[in-house]
């Protein structure tokens, strides 16, 4: 399985508009992060943000612009985790994909599908809306899906689990794991999991700290962990390898815009 970070911040982007604080002044070019978007096999995208358009044809920078990995006529499949607007705005451009064979599938539980119609329409020539339950595997070509709950607050949210030989899942949003769904993750290979905040600071209602994360993973004895929707008031890339390094191991690390895993 292919895993690409197409983007890794939270609700808003990295450097903030207008913000001189140390992450936002950042040279490194791991700091500069996106919406969180994930990839699966060129094939299918998870959470569809407003960054899509973006992330699908690559932006200004000489970096972006030849990274030719992406095709956006590859996409078979979107899944969303949840209706907030930085997972689904997205769904505005992707009703305009061209030279495309057949319609996207979109799988989406209903109680997603129900709270993105309030915000934006995603119907379009190029989509097929396909309701799937929780906790019902389907496949997607050779990948076994299955969508799960999770707690975020009072949103009806869900984390992702893909199998193709190895498990990766991903939980982009969340501060609670219901223990009805504790045998859905535990052994997974790999996850990509919350990074929104290091510890307290900073930290909503609806999120876990990479410092709750780090306890998460070992809890469920999760191979590899990448943090993911990385926030304003969390640090920059450097000092967060540097401290899950020395206080969590080498299986924990923070995901950055771009990057790529093969499972």
């Amino acid at each position: 399985m292919k895993i690409k970070f197409l983007g890794t911040s939270a609700g808003w982007p990295l450097p903030r508009l207008g913000c001189k604080c140390e992450l936002c002044s950042s040279k490194d070019p791991k700091d500069t992060r996106t919406r969180t978007q994930i990839l699966v096999n060129e094939s299918i995208l998870l959470d569809a943000g407003p960054d899509t358009y973006r992330h699908l044809t690559g932006d200004s920078s000489p970096k972006a612009q030849n990274d030719r990995s992406v095709d956006p006529t590859k996409i078979k499949a979107i899944l969303i985790s949840h209706a907030h607007l930085d997972h689904i705005m997205g769904f505005w451009d992707l009703t305009r994909i061209y030279n495309g064979y057949k319609p996207i599938d979109v799988y989406i539980t209903q109680p997603v599908l129900n709270e993105i119609r309030k915000y934006i329409s995603i119907h379009g020539q190029n989509l097929k809306i396909n309701i799937v339950k929780p906790n019902q595997p389907f496949l997607i070509d050779h990948v076994k899906v299955e969508y799960f709950p999770v707690i975020h607050g009072k949103t009806s949210a869900f984390g992702i689990k893909l199998k193709e030989n190895k498990i990766f899942i991903y939980i982009t949003d969340f501060n609670r794991i219901l223990p009805s769904q504790e045998r859905t993750i535990k052994y997974a290979d790999t996850w990509a999991i919350d990074g929104s905040t290091l510890g307290k600071i900073g930290q909503g209602p609806g999120h876990i700290s990479i410092q709750d994360g780090v306890k998460l993973a070992q809890k469920y004895k999760i191979k590899n962990t990448y943090f993911i929707h990385i926030g304003h008031k969390t640090g920059k890339h450097q000092s967060l390898e540097d401290y899950l390094r020395e206080n969590a191991g080498t299986n924990f690390h923070i995901a950055f815009d771009r990057q790529q895993l093969k499972l």
